[in-house]
């Protein structure tokens, strides 16, 4: 949201009228967008795939309750942000039809065009994890392309993972299929989904890495922490200046940030009272809200407060876009409220239904 801010509001770096280290640490820290969505890939395979192979190990496997509990996960959340994205991309498109932001590709973001996108089958693409495959993202909300890599992540994991357990076990007639299912998925979504997919399976193989491989040293616990610590900084800022191939920078980031992991995992810190652990359970409560929801909602505010140039960063600019941020901030908590805070009672619905 922030680096989406940065660049909705305000000048690209290289325009800028005057420079100052504060500034130049503004738009470097506000850049790390795209390798946020790496370390999440790698975060969300370590967090999936452990609950998908502890119930295997318990015995307690269920489709039935996985479909269910990754549905409701998602569907909550995405389709008030689909009906809201709708709702704020018409209405900045009929207010400043005369700034021709809704009616051009965004600038810095792709060469998508936001009223073009916002077509039923765009939606219902959205709705079904289609965008990247088969249709853009719906409207201006180009952020969900991550969603689709999310879904079919954790749609091909499960059938790899018990098409393996079946082959292990000679129980071809369900491997067979499995594996051939597993393959089809493949080839549907396509190279730039299967490559995410790789940074994906770093965080499901920390979950054995961590299982077979816990320090008791503390003294040397922390030493490897703060090792991987700096080994993530670089990988990093390296990303940030893309001075290494897109393709090759991502995947180095997803593996390093899983050995920086692995190390935190070695610091068994038990239950935290701390502030910051209630600051941190408490924004990432809505952190999904805020990912589905911020765009539109941003891209409306910059058709409405900006004119067609972006803003020099003056500290007023700076002021204004900070209290915008804010807003974006609370309303993604709002909304969440009752939705993303929902999601136990909706999948309980949801069981009973089934």
């Amino acid at each position: 949201m922030f680096g989406h801010l940065r660049t909705f509001f305000f000048v690209d770096f290289q325009h800028l009228s005057h420079r100052s280290l504060p500034l130049e640490a503004l738009y470097f820290f506000a850049g790390f967008g795209h390798q946020a969505v790496i370390v999440f890939f790698v975060l969300s395979g370590f967090l999936i795939s452990s609950t998908v192979i502890r119930s295997h190990v318990l015995g307690k496997w269920s489709w039935r309750d996985y479909v269910v509990n990754r549905a409701t996960r998602l569907y909550v959340v995405l389709i008030p942000g689909l009906l809201l994205g709708f709702f704020w991309d018409r209405l900045g498109s009929w207010l400043f039809a005369t700034k021709g932001i809704y009616a051009h590709p965004l600038s810095d973001l792709g060469q998508a065009v936001p009223l073009n996108n916002l077509t039923l089958g765009a939606f219902l693409g959205n709705f079904l994890f289609l965008q990247t495959i088969l249709c853009e993202p719906f409207g201006s909300n180009g952020p969900l392309w991550s969603l689709a890599n999310e879904f079919w992540y954790y749609v091909l994991f499960p059938v790899a993972l018990v098409a393996g357990l079946a082959w292990a076990a000679r129980r071809f007639r369900i491997a067979l299929p499995l594996t051939c299912l597993a393959i089809l998925i493949g080839i549907f979504v396509g190279r730039g989904i299967l490559i995410g997919f790789l940074i994906w399976l770093a965080g499901s193989a920390l979950v054995f890495l961590y299982s077979k491989i816990q320090l008791r040293s503390r003294i040397g616990a922390l030493g490897m922490l703060c090792l991987f610590s700096v080994l993530a900084g670089v990988s990093l800022a390296v990303a940030r200046v893309r001075q290494w191939d897109p393709l090759f920078s991502d995947l180095e980031l997803g593996f390093v940030f899983t050995l920086f992991l692995f190390a935190l995992l070695q610091i068994q810190v038990g239950d935290d009272p701390s502030p910051y652990s209630s600051v941190a359970h408490r924004f990432a409560g809505f952190s999904y809200s805020l990912y589905v929801l911020h765009f539109p909602f941003l891209l409306f505010f910059r058709s409405w407060l900006v004119p067609p140039d972006r803003w020099q960063p003056t500290p007023l600019r700076l002021l204004c876009a900070a209290c915008v941020g804010m807003a974006c901030l609370f309303y993604a908590w709002l909304i969440s409220r009752v939705t993303e805070a929902r999601t136990d009672v909706a999948r309980s619905w949801v069981k009973r239904l089934w």
